[in-house]
């Protein structure tokens, strides 16, 4: 019998107690599908998973005569994969090595030049190419009927016709059983993904998924309900659905309904996170109104990616009418419904004042409770990627450290990611500028740390929230001494080190909040929330630069400073002239009056206490940042008229 392993190492996420991983899926899926087939029963025995990066060399010392070693590879562990694949090779160079996953180019079989103690590589879909490598190792030999696969012929490496599948019926790795082993003896919190369909009908040019170009194809719906029922009796806390549209079926509201079913019934998994597919019409909405009803969604996307038409034109992506975005923010906030909104940095086409201006819009819609900012990788299997469109769109990049966030800061192996830092629209320098702009207002705006003022400002005076953040990060920059000025001067540092090579990571740590990584933008939020009174003393001489009437002034900063979740807050009550609660109330919800004037008390009772800074960090800006969770709100603030 020949022994297979199979590798899907990721970064745990948390610390301590409260370490977690998601459970190898990818792997189980190929290892399911191929021992369905019965020549490989009677020809392999499987070994083990690893799901975690581990001691390479411990790793491989326990390993009994591997065979077979397969890799699930994407940014997170590539470098981890190489590395280790290198060394199992040295040490047993006739096991065979299966490289797969989304960093395995599908355009050239280049890889096994580069990395000649790679044997095959599997171009896309992997469960068919992993069955039809096995069945060939232990019969004839001849792979030249496999499809989706590269491999060595007489010592040239050759790439097989790509094929496109038309079914997903597969077994499911879970209620196959291949996970039992390690949740029985690996004392770890996992956590679980799934599929109910796979494929995604857009083709955005900065995204691998789109370019695979597949029929979306459901999975079972006795299968989804099946593994649903396994992970809550597996006691599984967090299932994450990776259909990269989910919703567009009508058969995901019965499959919402299974669950609600299932948790309810058993109380697992507590949490369910899903993407829902874009347009973010009614039937979105229900499905997030039933999951957050239950106490079990932590914010609803309305993936934007950026909102520039050029920059659009140029990805292939095509969003929903920009009126359409502002009614549905309206309508999730008036449901209670915490949303949030996703960009990206430097698209093709993009500048920055397109950038600015786009989000600015977004802050004057009423906007979502959160928005996150991502930085664009050029990944080897999407449209950008693409040789000729690098060319043609002037793209620049930057070799970076890869980080994912929340994760401990050590590393085995270090991961790269390759952002783009430049394009014929934007520069280098301009990058920098409009990276800086949307960590200021991920951080004071959408965590709440100035949010109230940006509000009263823009409803109150006209200024714009671009021109009140671009004021923010100018006050900053001309104050180095203050606590928002050290920040900022970090930021910009960091920032402005890519474009010499310089491997500086984009992430804070601090053994006050864990020790693991987070975006610079919570770093910053941290680092003010451990020092709240000194930042709201030195903001103080920001806010008199502001156009605020002075009898209102006052009131306004007492309300933002007690408006914040600080770290170690039982009970607080202040006093008022204005009604601030219901003016900003009625602002999230579409239904704007004056600030009237009007005594009261507002007790601010702490809903998310946690007495010491990590778990602050954890459980209000990490798991709450959706939510918007730094920010008191609902029956935690209650108010009473004098």
């Amino acid at each position: 019998m020949k022994n297979i392993y199979m590798l899907q190492p990721c970064d745990t996420h948390g610390a301590g107690k409260d370490e977690s991983a998601y459970l190898p899926y990818a792997t189980g899926l190929l290892v399911a599908c191929a021992f369905q087939n019965e020549t490989v029963k009677a020809n392999y025995r499987m070994k083990r998973f690893i799901y975690k990066k581990e001691d390479i060399d411990e790793a491989i010392s326990s390993m009994e005569e591997p065979a077979v070693i397969g890799f699930s590879t994407y940014l997170w562990n590539f470098e981890y994969n190489i590395a280790f694949a290198r060394r199992v090779k040295e040490r047993y160079p006739d096991c065979t090595v299966i490289f797969g996953g989304h960093n395995v180019s599908n355009r050239s079989c280049a890889q096994l030049d580069e990395y000649p103690f790679i044997d095959f590589l599997v171009h896309g879909e992997g469960e068919p190419a992993f069955l039809g490598i096995l069945l060939h190792l232990c019969t004839d030999g001849d792979f030249s009927a496999v499809p989706n696969i590269s491999y060595r012929k007489n010592g040239v490496a050759v790439k097989n016709p790509m094929e496109k599948f038309c079914t997903v019926d597969y077994p499911s790795p879970y209620l196959e059983g291949w996970f039992d082993e390690i949740l029985e003896n690996d004392d770890i919190t996992f956590s679980a993904l799934m599929e109910t369909n796979r494929g995604c009908p857009f083709h955005c040019a900065y995204c691998d998924w789109g370019s695979i170009d597949l029929k979306m194809r459901q999975f079972p719906i006795e299968r989804v309900i099946a593994e649903m029922e396994w992970f809550a009796k597996k006691k599984i806390a967090f299932c994450f659905c990776i259909d990269s549209n989910f919703g567009m079926f009508p058969r995901d509201y019965d499959i919402v309904d299974a669950f609600l079913e299932i948790k309810a019934r058993t109380g697992y998994p507590e949490m369910f996170k899903c993407c829902t597919t874009e347009g973010g019409g009614d039937k979105e909405f229900n499905i997030n109104k039933k999951l957050n009803d239950c106490g079990i969604l932590k914010g609803a996307s309305l993936a934007l990616q950026t909102l520039s038409p050029e920059a659009l034109a140029n990805i292939g992506r095509r969003n929903m009418p920009l009126e359409k975005y502002s009614r549905l923010t309206a309508k999730y906030n008036e449901a209670g419904i915490p949303t949030y909104s996703e960009l990206i940095y430097g698209m093709p086409g993009e500048t920055y004042d397109s950038f600015a201006d786009n989000m600015s819009f977004m802050l004057e819609c009423g906007t979502t409770k959160g928005c996150f900012v991502h930085y664009c990788e050029l990944l080897p299997n999407s449209a950008l990627g693409d040789p000729a469109n690098v060319e043609k769109f002037q793209i620049k990049t930057a070799k970076i450290p890869y980080t994912q966030f929340h994760c401990s800061p050590e590393r085995i192996v270090q991961e790269y990611s390759n952002i783009i830092i430049s394009t014929y629209s934007m520069d280098y320098a301009m990058w920098v500028r409009t990276v800086r702009f949307g960590l200021f207002v991920q951080c004071f705006h959408f965590m709440g740390l100035l949010q109230c003022f940006a509000k009263y400002l823009f409803y109150e005076k006209g200024l714009s929230y671009r021109a009140f953040y671009e004021r923010l990060i100018d006050f900053a920059l001309a104050h180095p001494e203050t606590l928002i000025g050290s920040c900022c001067a970090r930021v910009t540092a960091n920032l402005s080190a890519y474009d010499r090579g310089e491997m500086i990571s984009r992430v804070f740590v601090d053994p006050d909040f864990g020790g693991i990584e987070y975006p610079m933008e919570e770093g910053m939020c941290l680092e003010v929330m451990r020092e709240k009174d000194r930042f709201f003393d030195e903001i103080a001489a920001f806010v008199d630069t502001l156009e605020i009437d002075p009898d209102l002034r006052g009131d306004l900063l007492k309300y933002q400073r007690a408006l914040l979740r600080g770290p170690g807050e039982t009970v607080k009550t202040e006093r008022y002239g204005y009604d601030l609660m219901d003016y900003f109330n009625g602002i999230n919800i579409g239904k704007y009056a004056p600030p009237a004037k009007a005594p009261c008390e507002i007790t601010y009772t702490n809903g998310w206490e946690r007495d010491n800074l990590t778990d602050y960090a954890t459980w209000v800006v990490w798991y709450g940042r959706k939510s918007a969770r730094t920010m008191y709100s609902g029956g935690e603030m209650n108010l009473i008229r004098l």
